[in-house]
């Protein structure tokens, strides 16, 4: 008897219990990662003294005069079909995680006779004209470097995508007052693509 009562007892608890099949996963993982939009940038160099190219005459600038910050010489434009990486002064290193815009701000100088910006990309009396170009870019892509509202000098740059650039620069069109040096200190700016 107990032996049957045993057996009932085992049968009754096997009817109860939920079979569960063997070696069966009851959950699973998902591994999240987390991208930021992360903006940076950096340049280098970080100065040009126009007309610095070592056959550059004389070192001072002239009047009435277009400068390029080309390696190949500062009185000598870079490709108008396309400018190439070994006619650009500068190197954008971009650890950005996004697309990127650049854009160039090319403020009044400072010292001497103080040149100021014309904002248009041509010079005028007591007036320098500036345009950004960059490495790629036809001449008629190149954008005006205004003091203040300029443009992006290029659009759409790719995450991680490094870049060479320069300026252009085209002197006042009057003669100075005095040879004392004149700066100014030109922003490059990185924000996300629209």
């Amino acid at each position: 008897m107990r032996k049957l009562l045993v057996a009932i007892v085992l049968a009754l608890a096997l009817i109860i219990v939920p079979v569960v099949p063997a070696l069966a996963d009851t959950e699973q993982e998902v591994t999240v990662t987390a991208v930021p939009a992360f903006i940076a940038i950096s340049n280098a160099p970080a100065t040009w003294d126009i007309n610095d190219v070592a056959e550059a005459t004389g070192k001072a600038i002239a009047p009435d005069t277009l400068y390029y910050s080309n390696p190949e010489g500062d009185t000598t434009i870079p490709t108008v079909g396309g400018a190439v990486d070994g006619e650009c002064r500068f190197t954008i290193t971009n650890t950005s995680t996004v697309i990127i815009d650049l854009t160039v701000l090319f403020p009044d100088h400072t010292g001497g006779d103080a040149s100021t910006n014309s904002e248009t990309g041509a010079n005028g009396a007591t007036e320098f004209g500036a345009y950004s170009y960059f490495s790629g870019q036809i001449q008629g892509a190149w954008v005006v470097a205004k003091d203040t509202g300029s443009a992006a000098g290029l659009e759409d740059l790719a995450a991680t995508t490094n870049i060479k650039w320069g300026l252009i620069y085209e002197s006042q069109s009057d003669a100075w007052t005095s040879g004392t040096p004149m700066t100014s200190t030109v922003t490059i700016t990185a924000t996300a693509a629209s």
